[in-house]
Protein backbone atom coordinates (compact mmCIF):
# COMPACT_ATOMS: atom_id res chain seq x y z
CA UNK A 1 0.00 0.00 0.00
CA UNK A 2 1.08 3.62 -0.45
CA UNK A 3 2.25 5.40 2.66
CA UNK A 4 0.25 8.36 3.85
CA UNK A 5 3.00 10.88 3.07
CA UNK A 6 3.12 9.86 -0.60
CA UNK A 7 0.10 11.99 -1.44
CA UNK A 8 1.97 15.16 -0.46
CA UNK A 9 4.96 14.18 -2.59
CA UNK A 10 2.62 13.21 -5.38
CA UNK A 11 1.06 16.68 -5.60
CA UNK A 12 4.50 18.33 -5.72
CA UNK A 13 6.08 15.96 -8.24
CA UNK A 14 5.61 16.96 -11.84
CA UNK A 15 9.00 16.46 -13.49
CA UNK A 16 10.40 13.10 -14.56
CA UNK A 17 13.18 13.26 -11.97
CA UNK A 18 10.79 14.20 -9.14
CA UNK A 19 8.38 11.43 -10.11
CA UNK A 20 11.20 8.90 -10.12
CA UNK A 21 12.33 10.03 -6.67
CA UNK A 22 8.83 9.70 -5.22
CA UNK A 23 8.23 6.38 -6.97
CA UNK A 24 11.47 4.91 -5.67
CA UNK A 25 10.59 6.08 -2.16
CA UNK A 26 7.14 4.49 -2.31
CA UNK A 27 8.46 1.17 -3.59
CA UNK A 28 11.30 1.10 -1.08
CA UNK A 29 8.86 1.73 1.76
CA UNK A 30 6.89 -1.29 0.55
CA UNK A 31 9.86 -3.66 0.49
CA UNK A 32 10.50 -3.64 -3.27
CA UNK A 33 14.21 -4.41 -3.50
CA UNK A 34 14.96 -2.72 -6.85
CA UNK A 35 12.96 0.37 -6.00
CA UNK A 36 14.68 2.96 -8.22
CA UNK A 37 15.01 0.60 -11.17
CA UNK A 38 11.36 -0.41 -11.00
CA UNK A 39 10.24 3.21 -10.68
CA UNK A 40 12.14 3.90 -13.90
CA UNK A 41 10.63 0.88 -15.63
CA UNK A 42 7.10 1.90 -14.66
CA UNK A 43 7.45 5.57 -15.61
CA UNK A 44 9.19 4.61 -18.84
CA UNK A 45 6.28 2.28 -19.63
CA UNK A 46 3.71 5.01 -18.99
CA UNK A 47 5.58 7.63 -21.05
CA UNK A 48 6.78 5.29 -23.79
CA UNK A 49 10.41 6.17 -23.08
CA UNK A 50 13.56 4.11 -22.62
CA UNK A 51 15.31 4.37 -19.27
CA UNK A 52 18.15 6.39 -20.77
CA UNK A 53 15.60 8.87 -22.16
CA UNK A 54 14.19 9.40 -18.67
CA UNK A 55 17.60 10.71 -17.63
CA UNK A 56 18.07 12.80 -20.78
CA UNK A 57 14.69 14.49 -20.25
CA UNK A 58 14.78 14.37 -16.43
CA UNK A 59 13.68 18.00 -16.00
CA UNK A 60 10.75 17.78 -18.39
CA UNK A 61 7.29 18.19 -16.85
CA UNK A 62 4.82 15.30 -17.10
CA UNK A 63 1.14 15.79 -17.91
CA UNK A 64 -1.31 14.98 -15.14
CA UNK A 65 -2.89 12.06 -17.04
CA UNK A 66 0.46 10.24 -17.17
CA UNK A 67 1.20 11.12 -13.55
CA UNK A 68 -2.09 9.53 -12.48
CA UNK A 69 -1.36 6.41 -14.54
CA UNK A 70 2.12 6.14 -13.04
CA UNK A 71 0.85 6.34 -9.48
CA UNK A 72 -1.83 3.75 -10.15
CA UNK A 73 0.90 1.36 -11.27
CA UNK A 74 3.05 2.26 -8.25
CA UNK A 75 0.15 1.40 -5.95
CA UNK A 76 -0.32 -1.98 -7.58
CA UNK A 77 3.41 -2.75 -7.50
CA UNK A 78 3.61 -1.66 -3.86
CA UNK A 79 0.98 -4.33 -3.20
CA UNK A 80 3.41 -6.94 -4.62
CA UNK A 81 1.69 -7.28 -8.00
CA UNK A 82 4.41 -8.58 -10.39
CA UNK A 83 5.91 -5.82 -12.49
CA UNK A 84 5.93 -8.14 -15.52
CA UNK A 85 2.13 -8.19 -15.51
CA UNK A 86 1.98 -4.40 -15.10
CA UNK A 87 4.13 -3.70 -18.15
CA UNK A 88 3.06 -6.86 -20.03
CA UNK A 89 6.55 -8.02 -20.89
CA UNK A 90 9.23 -10.24 -19.41
CA UNK A 91 12.89 -10.81 -20.17
CA UNK A 92 13.65 -14.45 -20.90
CA UNK A 93 16.76 -15.95 -22.49
CA UNK A 94 17.88 -12.50 -23.65
CA UNK A 95 14.60 -11.88 -25.44
CA UNK A 96 11.49 -9.89 -24.55
CA UNK A 97 8.27 -11.88 -24.34
CA UNK A 98 4.68 -10.71 -24.03
CA UNK A 99 3.13 -11.77 -20.71
CA UNK A 100 -0.21 -11.20 -19.03
CA UNK A 101 -2.50 -12.70 -16.43
CA UNK A 102 -3.37 -16.28 -17.30
CA UNK A 103 0.18 -17.54 -17.81
CA UNK A 104 2.97 -18.13 -15.34
CA UNK A 105 5.80 -15.60 -15.55
CA UNK A 106 8.85 -17.40 -17.03
CA UNK A 107 11.65 -17.83 -14.47
CA UNK A 108 15.43 -17.71 -15.07
CA UNK A 109 15.79 -21.39 -14.06
CA UNK A 110 13.59 -22.36 -17.00
CA UNK A 111 16.29 -20.96 -19.29
CA UNK A 112 18.32 -24.01 -18.21
CA UNK A 113 15.52 -26.23 -19.52
CA UNK A 114 15.73 -24.43 -22.87
CA UNK A 115 19.51 -24.98 -22.94
CA UNK A 116 19.08 -28.68 -22.20
CA UNK A 117 16.45 -28.96 -24.94
CA UNK A 118 18.72 -27.27 -27.50
CA UNK A 119 21.50 -29.71 -26.59
CA UNK A 120 19.19 -32.70 -27.05
CA UNK A 121 17.85 -31.38 -30.34
CA UNK A 122 21.41 -30.99 -31.62
CA UNK A 123 22.97 -34.18 -30.20
CA UNK A 124 20.05 -36.58 -30.80
CA UNK A 125 18.75 -34.94 -33.98
CA UNK A 126 15.28 -34.42 -32.51
CA UNK A 127 12.98 -32.94 -35.13
CA UNK A 128 9.48 -33.40 -33.75
CA UNK A 129 8.97 -31.69 -30.39
CA UNK A 130 5.92 -31.56 -28.13
CA UNK A 131 5.40 -29.46 -25.01
CA UNK A 132 2.78 -30.12 -22.34
CA UNK A 133 1.64 -26.91 -20.63
CA UNK A 134 2.86 -24.25 -23.05
CA UNK A 135 1.90 -21.32 -20.78
CA UNK A 136 3.31 -18.10 -22.23
CA UNK A 137 5.07 -20.03 -24.98
CA UNK A 138 8.47 -19.18 -23.54
CA UNK A 139 9.91 -22.66 -24.10
CA UNK A 140 8.43 -23.67 -27.47
CA UNK A 141 8.58 -20.22 -29.07
CA UNK A 142 12.16 -19.66 -27.95
CA UNK A 143 13.23 -23.15 -29.05
CA UNK A 144 11.91 -22.51 -32.55
CA UNK A 145 13.41 -19.03 -32.62
CA UNK A 146 16.81 -20.01 -31.22
CA UNK A 147 17.15 -23.13 -33.34
CA UNK A 148 16.54 -21.09 -36.45
CA UNK A 149 19.06 -18.45 -35.32
CA UNK A 150 21.74 -21.01 -34.44
CA UNK A 151 21.43 -23.01 -37.66
CA UNK A 152 21.29 -19.87 -39.84
CA UNK A 153 18.63 -21.50 -41.98
CA UNK A 154 14.94 -22.31 -41.86
CA UNK A 155 14.29 -24.48 -38.85
CA UNK A 156 13.68 -28.16 -39.56
CA UNK A 157 11.82 -28.54 -36.26
CA UNK A 158 8.13 -29.22 -35.99
CA UNK A 159 6.65 -28.22 -32.64
CA UNK A 160 3.29 -28.89 -31.02
CA UNK A 161 2.23 -27.54 -27.62
CA UNK A 162 -0.86 -27.98 -25.48
CA UNK A 163 -2.49 -26.15 -22.59
CA UNK A 164 -5.86 -26.34 -20.86
CA UNK A 165 -5.99 -22.56 -20.41
CA UNK A 166 -7.42 -20.42 -23.27
CA UNK A 167 -5.78 -17.36 -21.68
CA UNK A 168 -2.35 -19.00 -21.72
CA UNK A 169 -2.83 -20.15 -25.31
CA UNK A 170 -3.65 -16.59 -26.38
CA UNK A 171 -0.46 -15.30 -24.74
CA UNK A 172 1.55 -18.07 -26.42
CA UNK A 173 -0.08 -17.18 -29.74
CA UNK A 174 0.94 -13.51 -29.38
CA UNK A 175 4.54 -14.56 -28.74
CA UNK A 176 4.42 -16.99 -31.65
CA UNK A 177 3.33 -14.15 -33.95
CA UNK A 178 5.83 -11.67 -32.50
CA UNK A 179 8.73 -14.07 -33.11
CA UNK A 180 7.40 -15.12 -36.53
CA UNK A 181 7.35 -18.78 -35.51
CA UNK A 182 5.41 -20.69 -38.17
CA UNK A 183 6.44 -24.25 -37.21
CA UNK A 184 4.61 -24.30 -33.85
CA UNK A 185 1.02 -25.56 -33.52
CA UNK A 186 -0.93 -24.70 -30.36
CA UNK A 187 -3.63 -27.01 -29.00
CA UNK A 188 -6.35 -26.39 -26.41
CA UNK A 189 -5.90 -29.75 -24.77
CA UNK A 190 -5.03 -31.61 -21.60
CA UNK A 191 -1.64 -33.31 -21.78
CA UNK A 192 -1.41 -35.15 -25.15
CA UNK A 193 -5.15 -35.60 -25.67
CA UNK A 194 -5.02 -33.55 -28.88
CA UNK A 195 -2.83 -36.26 -30.42
CA UNK A 196 -5.30 -39.14 -29.90
CA UNK A 197 -6.84 -38.47 -33.32
CA UNK A 198 -3.76 -36.95 -34.99
CA UNK A 199 -1.44 -39.85 -34.17
CA UNK A 200 1.76 -37.81 -34.46
CA UNK A 201 5.15 -39.27 -33.53
CA UNK A 202 7.46 -37.18 -31.34
CA UNK A 203 11.19 -37.34 -30.65
CA UNK A 204 11.17 -35.15 -27.54
CA UNK A 205 8.59 -34.28 -24.90
CA UNK A 206 9.24 -31.14 -22.85
CA UNK A 207 7.29 -29.85 -19.87
CA UNK A 208 7.52 -27.41 -17.00
CA UNK A 209 4.36 -28.58 -15.23
CA UNK A 210 2.88 -27.53 -11.88
CA UNK A 211 4.92 -29.33 -9.22
CA UNK A 212 4.21 -27.52 -5.93
CA UNK A 213 2.37 -29.46 -3.22
CA UNK A 214 -1.22 -28.29 -2.63
CA UNK A 215 -1.52 -26.02 0.38
CA UNK A 216 2.09 -24.81 0.30
CA UNK A 217 2.37 -21.20 1.52
CA UNK A 218 3.78 -19.04 -1.25
CA UNK A 219 4.98 -15.41 -1.46
CA UNK A 220 2.19 -12.86 -1.90
CA UNK A 221 3.30 -12.03 -5.45
CA UNK A 222 2.51 -15.58 -6.59
CA UNK A 223 -1.15 -15.05 -5.70
CA UNK A 224 -1.43 -13.01 -8.91
CA UNK A 225 -0.25 -15.91 -11.08
CA UNK A 226 -2.51 -18.76 -12.26
CA UNK A 227 -2.74 -21.23 -9.39
CA UNK A 228 -3.34 -24.20 -11.67
CA UNK A 229 0.09 -23.53 -13.17
CA UNK A 230 1.72 -23.78 -9.73
CA UNK A 231 0.09 -26.55 -7.70
CA UNK A 232 0.57 -30.11 -8.90
CA UNK A 233 -1.54 -32.14 -6.46
CA UNK A 234 -1.63 -33.45 -2.92
CA UNK A 235 2.01 -34.53 -3.15
CA UNK A 236 3.02 -32.08 -5.89
CA UNK A 237 4.58 -34.74 -8.12
CA UNK A 238 1.41 -36.25 -9.60
CA UNK A 239 1.64 -34.44 -12.93
CA UNK A 240 5.33 -35.24 -13.27
CA UNK A 241 4.58 -38.94 -12.83
CA UNK A 242 1.74 -38.79 -15.38
CA UNK A 243 3.96 -37.05 -17.95
CA UNK A 244 6.62 -39.76 -17.49
CA UNK A 245 3.93 -42.38 -18.10
CA UNK A 246 2.72 -40.59 -21.23
CA UNK A 247 6.23 -40.36 -22.68
CA UNK A 248 6.70 -44.10 -22.18
CA UNK A 249 3.24 -45.06 -23.46
CA UNK A 250 3.60 -42.89 -26.57
CA UNK A 251 7.10 -44.23 -27.30
CA UNK A 252 8.71 -40.81 -27.17
CA UNK A 253 12.49 -41.41 -26.99
CA UNK A 254 13.36 -38.40 -24.81
CA UNK A 255 11.62 -36.58 -21.97
CA UNK A 256 12.86 -33.32 -20.46
CA UNK A 257 11.10 -31.88 -17.40
CA UNK A 258 11.52 -29.17 -14.81
CA UNK A 259 10.74 -30.26 -11.23
CA UNK A 260 10.85 -29.17 -7.61
CA UNK A 261 14.17 -29.16 -5.75
CA UNK A 262 12.99 -31.95 -3.41
CA UNK A 263 11.48 -34.34 -5.99
CA UNK A 264 14.55 -36.25 -7.14
CA UNK A 265 13.79 -39.33 -5.04
CA UNK A 266 10.15 -39.31 -6.17
CA UNK A 267 11.19 -39.36 -9.83
CA UNK A 268 13.77 -42.10 -9.26
CA UNK A 269 11.25 -44.27 -7.42
CA UNK A 270 8.57 -43.83 -10.07
CA UNK A 271 10.95 -44.74 -12.89
CA UNK A 272 11.91 -48.02 -11.20
CA UNK A 273 8.60 -49.36 -12.51
CA UNK A 274 9.08 -48.03 -16.06
CA UNK A 275 11.63 -49.41 -18.55
CA UNK A 276 14.11 -46.72 -19.58
CA UNK A 277 17.69 -46.45 -20.80
CA UNK A 278 18.93 -43.49 -18.74
CA UNK A 279 17.89 -40.91 -16.17
CA UNK A 280 19.85 -37.71 -15.61
CA UNK A 281 19.18 -34.79 -13.26
CA UNK A 282 20.37 -31.22 -13.63
CA UNK A 283 20.72 -28.39 -11.12
CA UNK A 284 19.79 -24.70 -11.15
CA UNK A 285 22.12 -21.78 -10.50
CA UNK A 286 21.62 -22.21 -6.75
CA UNK A 287 22.89 -25.78 -6.95
CA UNK A 288 19.45 -27.30 -6.31
CA UNK A 289 17.94 -30.16 -8.30
CA UNK A 290 15.70 -28.50 -10.88
CA UNK A 291 14.98 -30.95 -13.68
CA UNK A 292 15.56 -34.34 -15.26
CA UNK A 293 16.00 -36.02 -18.64
CA UNK A 294 14.82 -39.57 -19.36
CA UNK A 295 15.88 -41.67 -22.34
CA UNK A 296 13.47 -44.51 -23.19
Amino acid sequence: MLHKDSKTNYTKANSIEALLDVGAQILQQNAISRARLEAEILLGFVLGLQRVELHIFSNNPVESFFVESYFRLLKRRANQEPIEYLIEKVSFYGEELYISYGALIPRPETEILVNKALELIDQKDCKNIVEIGVGSGAISVLLAHLNKSLTKKDSALTLHASDISPEALFIAYVNKVNFKVDNLSLHHSSYLDFNIKMGLKFDLLISNPPYIKNGTLLPKSLAYEPQNALFGGERGDEMLHHIINLAYQNQIPYLLCEMGYDQRESIQTHLKEIPHRALEFYKDLAGLDRGFMVSF
